[in-house]
Order: structure tokens, then C-alpha cells, then sequence
């Protein structure tokens, strides 16, 4: 069995990381590091977080750029991006070619990263891309993300330990994949001969009130709208256009596809929840 190595870095700081990488000098990075918003961070909760996550977010790249081109510049690196960069955007689908257009402090920081990426493979020849993911799901999520908050909420009441489940927007659009994929196509990037950035993501958009009827019919919760409560402190403003990602050009440059549909990654993660394991 391999071993799993762990070294701890606080990305925030310049000297850690590049002492860790000049003592690793790894082939492969993978910057999947960043602060986001929960489920439950909103309003005055999302200005107090804005601040320490944009400088997370941004300072974490520019640490990582600068430190592979100092001490390890053979290195390959792929920087996690976000569909939220597109998040006031006016055009759907989204490709690689799409403006990127944001209302969030969190849009921002991922297109900054972005722009260092592209800033230093230009100036410096370096073998590193941004991938541009959209909503990429596992029971790995944290409890307070919304996939994993409707397969928790919807589980207890069906075990009656809860009445009922609160949640904001049921209208929203989400183009939902199954992380696995991702990160397979995060490695097919790394593998290329020449860097450039992708999206990666299903190209097929579902509301919040999709994903939770699915979960709970494959629940056997028949009445589902009983259970679930609309609270007006969870709720956002509703994207102008639906997050959908156009990913053709990964399918054709990296032969990447994703592996699970909608209703196929719901039942797997339905499954896992109920087994109580990880996936």
C-alpha cells in the first residue's frame, strides 16, 4: 500500500511554500486550496468573510506561482478555477472564450488567480493552467455545502429526526458533476505538452428543487415539499443566466468526459451517505 505523506504549509506565507517546494520539487501541484462560501454564509456573515477570503485566495496563487518559478520550475501546475467566475455573466453556456463577469468577492479572487496563472506561463514559460471547474460534488462535501446539507436533512427526516429541512433558493441552476471526474480531468491537464485553461463540467443545468426531489425519491420520502422549508436568510440573489459550462474543448484536446449524469451521481452519493462512507 502507498503511503500518504502530509506536509503542512501555510500558503499564505511566501517562505513556507517556497521552502516546501524546494525541498519536494514535485512534478505535479494541485492548488485546490481556497476559502469559500457555505451554505449558510450570507449577508453580513459574507462581508465579514470577503476580506480573509480574498487574501487566502489570491495570496495563496501568487505564493505558488512564485515559488515553482524560483525553486522548481519544472514543476506542473494546476489551479483550481470556479464557475463563479462567470456568476454575472450574460451568456449560457459558458466556454473558455466567455468574459469572465462577477458580483462576488469570491468570483474575484478566482478570477485574480486566473490572471497570475496566465500572467506567469507567459512570462516564464511555465508548464501551469487554470482549471475552471464547475459544481463538482462526492459525500466528501462539508455538511454546510447544499448537496451534502440535502442528503443530511433529508436523511434525518426520514429517520424522524428532524421535522424539518431549511434551505434558500430552490430555483437555482447548478450544472452538477461528480468530482471524481474533475479531478481525473485536473490530471489530464497536467499531462499535456503544452498548458492552456479548460472548463470542466457536464454542460446539463438542474435547480436546488431537482436535486433535492431526486434525493428524496431515492429516499422514499414521498412528500418531500413538507419537509423542506424556504428560509428568506438563506436565500441569494439568483445568477441573471444559469451556471451551464461548455466543455468541448477538454472532450476534444484531452478526451475528457464526465462519467455520471445528474440522477447517477445523486443515487451514489445517496448510497454512500446512507453506508456512511466516503467517495
Amino acid at each position: 500500500m502507498k503511503r500518504v505523506l502530509i506536509h503542512e504549509c501555510n500558503l499564505s506565507r511566501f517562505t513556507d511554500v517556497q521552502e516546501l517546494l524546494r525541498t519536494l520539487r514535485p512534478d505535479e501541484c494541485y492548488h485546490l486550496a481556497s476559502e469559500h462560501y457555505s451554505a449558510q454564509t450570507v449577508g453580513e456573515a459574507q462581508l465579514r468573510h470577503d476580506r480573509i477570503l480574498f487574501e487566502q485566495n489570491a495570496l495563496s496563487v501568487l505564493n505558488l506561482l512564485s515559488g515553482i518559478r524560483e525553486t522548481s520550475s519544472k514543476t506542473r501546475l494546476v489551479i483550481a478555477g470556479s464557475c463563479l467566475m462567470y456568476d454575472d455573466c450574460q451568456i449560457s453556456p459558458q466556454a473558455e472564450s466567455t468574459p469572465f463577469c462577477t458580483k462576488s468577492v469570491y468570483g474575484l479572487s478566482k478570477i485574480t488567480g486566473y490572471q497570475l496563472t496566465d500572467l506567469f506561463r507567459n512570462s516564464y514559460n511555465l508548464h501551469i493552467s487554470t482549471a475552471i471547474l464547475y459544481n463538482h460534488e462526492s459525500s466528501r462535501r462539508q455538511p454546510h455545502f447544499v448537496t451534502r446539507k440535502i442528503m443530511q436533512g433529508l436523511l434525518k427526516v426520514k429517520r424522524g429526526q428532524m421535522q424539518c429541512l431549511e434551505l434558500g433558493n430552490l430555483d437555482s441552476v447548478k450544472d452538477w458533476g461528480y468530482a471524481g471526474d474533475y479531478v481525473r480531468g485536473m490530471w489530464l491537464m497536467a499531462q499535456t505538452d503544452s498548458p492552456r485553461d479548460y472548463i470542466l463540467a457536464t454542460g446539463t443545468g438542474h435547480t436546488v428543487e431537482d436535486f433535492v426531489r431526486e434525493t428524496a425519491n431515492l429516499l422514499g420520502l414521498r412528500n418531500w415539499r413538507e419537509a423542506v422549508k424556504v428560509k428568506d436568510g438563506l436565500t441569494r440573489p439568483v445568477e441573471p443566466v444559469a451556471l451551464i459550462g461548455n466543455s468541448q474543448l477538454a472532450q476534444r484536446e484531452l478526451r475528457w468526459t464526465h462519467s455520471l449524469n445528474f440522477r447517477q451521481l445523486i443515487e451514489l452519493m445517496v448510497q454512500q451517505e446512507l453506508q456512511g462512507v466516503l467517495g
